[in-house]
């Protein structure tokens, strides 16, 4: 766990207060990988939201600590969702909208090709703003991917439509992330 690790590996105990490990604490409980994350979001997202509420209590430079080991939830849930998500919703939702009229085939054609354009939207948007990081988000996004490839049957895999395999292709989206293909 990140959040212990960091409390743990603080250079003296005390630079961490009652009022900090006490905000952290149901955060440093939670599994600290993609696979939890992308299963539980709202669950991590809603435990940030009270740790950050809880941690305005407590001196600043606690503050500027929580927001430090809280890094990794943030880029999920508060960053992931704020600048890019208007950018990319209008590029990718609005682009791919789901009729009711469409066979279920189509539905999920359109679902999939919606989560492509997503996913490689966030990615852009985010090496935009900060360049030098593209290595860590590649290794993000396709760990991720990957996570969620490992869920699916293999006959369930091989039944989806095309364009929904190829999104829980690692390769495939790593060529599409880079801009290769």
């Amino acid at each position: 766990m990140l959040i212990v690790a960091f409390i743990g590996a603080s250079s003296n105990q005390n630079d961490v207060s009652d009022c900090l490990k006490q905000c952290i604490r149901p955060l440093a409980k939670i599994e600290r990988s993609f696979h939890y994350l992308f299963n539980h979001y709202e669950k991590v997202c809603d435990r940030l939201e009270n740790g950050a509420f809880c941690a305005r209590k407590c001196p600043q430079e606690d503050q500027q600590k929580f927001h430090q080991f809280t890094t990794f939830y943030r880029v999920h849930c508060v960053d992931y969702e704020e600048g890019t998500n208007l950018v990319c919703k209008d590029r990718c939702h609005n682009s791919y909208e789901i009729q009711q009229t469409d066979s279920q085939e189509k539905q999920q054609e359109t679902s999939c090709l919606a989560l492509e354009c997503s996913t490689i939207c966030y990615f852009q948007e985010f090496i935009a703003e900060c360049p030098e990081a593209e290595d860590a988000l590649l290794k993000l996004n396709i760990g991720q991917i990957h996570s969620i490839a490992l869920t699916f049957h293999p006959a369930s895999y091989e039944k989806m439509v095309p364009v929904c395999r190829n999104v829980h292709n690692t390769d495939y989206m790593e060529k599409k992330l880079l801009g290769k293909e």
